[in-house]
């Protein structure tokens, strides 16, 4: 009976020593699968770090080229803004010259018509009192045959020339912005840089 005591035991002793055996084999195995669960965890983590610094970077960089092109726009609104209040005021300056001045200004421009045979001066409705015929013929004529007409442009200063059916507009307003465009990028250069 002992034999078969000791049979018994070393049969439980050897299935206690496999249960042991798969217990250490689940644990290890688990052990195992924890430490790839963690590094899984970890290398997704560092993925979405990853993802979410670069969204971050172009998020950045968009924020910060809107940035440049608002600022950018506004300061040349600020310019725009400046230029037409430069070219306003010359508008403004040319408005109020003296007889003197406006009739040396009509005198340079007879003069590069002097080799016309008739030329007919309508005056902007402003300018109407800073020539007269009297100037014209004492003055003008010398230069050019001009004749002053007895119309003139509502609501406007400076002057027209017609010759031949052709009409030159020396309207104070029209001459600003037709020089506008040929002088912004120098007015520009002289303000702001």
């Amino acid at each position: 009976m002992s034999d078969l005591k000791l049979l018994t035991d070393r049969l439980i002793e050897n299935k206690k020593s496999e249960v042991q055996d798969k217990i250490n084999e689940a644990e290890a195995e688990k052990e195992q699968l924890l430490a790839e669960s963690a590094e899984n965890l970890a290398e997704e983590k560092a993925k979405q770090i990853i993802l979410i610094d670069s969204r971050l970077a172009r998020k950045f960089e968009q924020d910060k080229h809107t940035l440049q092109i608002n600022k950018r726009n506004q300061l040349l609104s600020e310019k725009q803004k400046v230029l037409t209040i430069v070219f306003n005021e010359a508008e403004k300056q040319m408005n109020q010259w003296t007889d003197s001045e406006f009739q040396q200004f009509l005198l340079a421009v007879l003069k590069q018509h002097k080799d016309s045979e008739s030329i007919e001066l309508i005056v902007g409705q402003e300018s109407v009192n800073k020539v007269s015929n009297d100037w014209i013929d004492k003055v003008a004529k010398e230069v050019v045959n001009v004749q002053l007409s007895t119309k003139t442009i509502s609501k406007k200063n400076g002057f027209i020339l017609k010759k031949s059916g052709i009409q030159y507009n020396y309207l104070f307003d029209e001459l600003v912005k037709d020089i506008k465009g040929q002088l912004v990028s120098s007015v520009s250069k002289q303000l702001f840089d």
